[in-house]
């Protein structure tokens, strides 16, 4: 064979070699440069939250204005996303409505007070963010005549809001035939309470903190009801979740919320985030810096993650205002506090 034919075989051999090569790249998809739901979000200018208006949680303030725990959490996310807190369109859901509002995309996130499990992160078209409450089952019960709780007298009838980890918790242990107790599953947690409330159950289960904030504001005694320590441990990682079609959101959602729990572990506060940023250590400048370069790949401005300190505050001083020492609840922070402070509260590394 020819120089010449030689080089022309070579020729073609190496264009049919290319040709699967630029196929398969060609094929290839190329991953979005902001993701769709942020896309959107900036289009439409508020970040759709839905919630379940529980008091502490959320609720309309005097002026009808949302106020509470998880509003405050979606607020620093439209800080991240947005850069103004208030762009904030909140959305009161109920459990059934929840999953079906996330993924058909009426909410951009859900902070209505949903545990995590197994079974809706394999069933369910939606996924998880971090944990942002972790709370444990309670049952309050009117106290008898004798001042004991029917709880320990035998029967009582406890009414739970069904389709929740505390009717199944309850419905589990009941089916041991461990008490003599009634289970009444009502559609909705206020549907639950409202019985409650008008005595059509002599106790009523749902998650702790849910529990005390909600009997606060019931026009009884204080000694009328007592709130018992559930038959079986339990644990209730209350999560936010999002549809499970955008990765990039979810990583939005997950990091504001790990940015918030390290500026509380951190002691960066809303007050001097504008000082730690220039003053602060190594971790704690990368975070109010907001690593330029990831938040770019995920479409977020470089000071996302202290427009969310700076404008609404850290975990901290969200959990204060709303559910602790400086609200009408009252509530301990127990195991909403840093891992550094005994808490199960756990930022991943920002670098």
């Amino acid at each position: 064979m020819g120089l010449h034919r030689l080089l022309t075989a070579l020729g073609l051999l190496a264009a049919l070699w290319a040709v699967p090569a630029r196929a398969a790249e060609n094929a290839a998809p190329r991953p979005p440069d902001t993701a769709p739901v942020l896309a959107e979000i900036e289009r439409r200018g508020v970040v759709r939250c839905g919630v379940s208006f529980n008091p502490g949680f959320a609720a309309n303030d005097d002026s009808g204005r949302p106020v509470g725990f998880m509003v405050d959490l979606c607020r620093a996310l439209a800080a991240a996303v947005l850069g103004k807190a208030d762009a904030v369109e909140i959305r009161r859901l109920s459990k059934p409505q929840e999953f079906a509002a996330v993924a058909a995309g009426e909410v951009d996130v859900s902070f209505a007070q949903t545990s995590w499990t197994l079974t809706r992160d394999a069933t369910l078209p939606i996924d998880f963010g971090p944990p942002v409450f972790h709370d444990e089952q309670g049952i309050a019960a009117w106290r008898l005549p004798d001042g004991r709780s029917p709880l320990q007298s035998g029967e009582a009838t406890i009414c739970v809001p069904a389709a929740t980890t505390s009717h199944w918790a309850l419905e589990s242990y009941l089916a041991r035939g461990e008490k003599p107790w009634t289970l009444r599953p009502l559609p909705t947690w206020p549907d639950a309470l409202q019985a409650f409330i008008g005595r059509e159950c002599t106790a009523l289960a749902t998650d702790r903190a849910l529990l005390t904030a909600a009997l606060r504001t019931l026009d009884a005694p204080a000694d009328a009801i007592v709130i018992a320590e559930p038959p079986v441990p339990s644990r209730e990682p209350i999560a936010p979740l999002a549809a499970n079609t955008d990765r990039m959101w979810l990583a939005v959602v997950r990091w504001t919320m790990f940015a918030l729990i390290l500026a509380d572990d951190a002691g960066v506060t809303g007050e001097n985030a504008g000082f730690l940023r220039i003053t602060g250590g190594s971790e704690v400048q990368r975070l109010l810096d907001g690593l330029p370069d990831a938040a770019r790949k995920v479409g977020l401005r470089p000071d996302w993650a202290y427009q969310a300190i700076a404008q609404v505050g850290n975990y901290g001083e969200i959990f204060e205002r709303n559910l602790g020492a400086r609200s009408p609840f009252q509530m301990e922070r127990g195991p909403n506090k840093p891992w550094t402070q005994g808490g199960l509260l756990y930022a991943p590394v920002f670098q």
